[in-house]
C-alpha cells in the first residue's frame, strides 16, 4: 500500500468507488496510480503550473481525472485490444487547455515516471491488483488515510 507522498488528503480512496461492489484491486490500482500522478507532476512542474493558475488542488483533480481514464487503457492492455499503453496528449489538453506544448509534454513525462515506477512497485507487491483487478480490495476499509 502506498501512502499519500503529498502529504495532505487531496486524493482519497472513496474518490475511487461510489459503491461497495466498486471496492476492487482495480480501483485500489486506479487510486494509488492518481496518488503517483499528483506526486510527479508537483515535483516536476508543480512550481510552474501555479503560473497558469494551478495549484495543488487542480493537480489533484486532474491526477484523479487521469488514472480514472487510464482504468479503460489498463483493461484494454489485459484483454489484448492494445499492445501499449499510451498517455494521451489530448486527455491533458482537454483538462488544463491553457497549457503551452511544452507544459503538457512535462506533464505527459511525468505521467509516464509516475507509470513506470507504480508498474515496478507493483511487480513486488503481493496484492495483484492488476491481475485480479475483479476482486474486492479490503485496503479500502482498512484507513485511516
Amino acid at each position: 500500500m502506498e501512502e499519500d507522498k503529498s502529504g495532505d488528503d487531496l486524493i482519497r480512496p472513496t474518490l475511487f468507488y461510489s459503491a461497495e461492489h466498486e471496492k476492487t484491486k482495480l480501483n485500489w490500482f486506479c487510486y494509488e496510480l492518481a496518488l503517483s500522478f499528483e506526486f510527479e507532476i508537483q515535483q516536476k512542474v508543480g512550481e510552474r503550473l501555479k503560473r497558469y493558475g494551478i495549484y495543488k488542488e487542480q493537480i489533484a483533480d486532474f491526477s484523479v481525472y487521469f488514472a480514472k481514464q487510464m482504468k479503460g487503457i489498463i483493461l484494454q492492455k489485459l484483454s489484448g485490444e492494445i499492445e501499449t499503453v499510451y498517455f494521451s496528449y489530448d486527455m491533458v489538453e482537454a483538462y488544463f487547455p491553457r497549457l503551452s506544448d511544452r507544459m503538457v509534454n512535462k506533464i505527459l513525462d511525468a505521467i509516464a515516471k509516475a507509470w513506470d515506477e507504480q508498474l515496478s512497485v507493483c511487480e513486488i507487491c503481493p496484492t495483484r491488483c492488476v491481475s485480479e483487478k475483479d476482486v474486492y480490495c479490503t485496503m479500502f476499509d482498512e484507513g485511516p488515510f
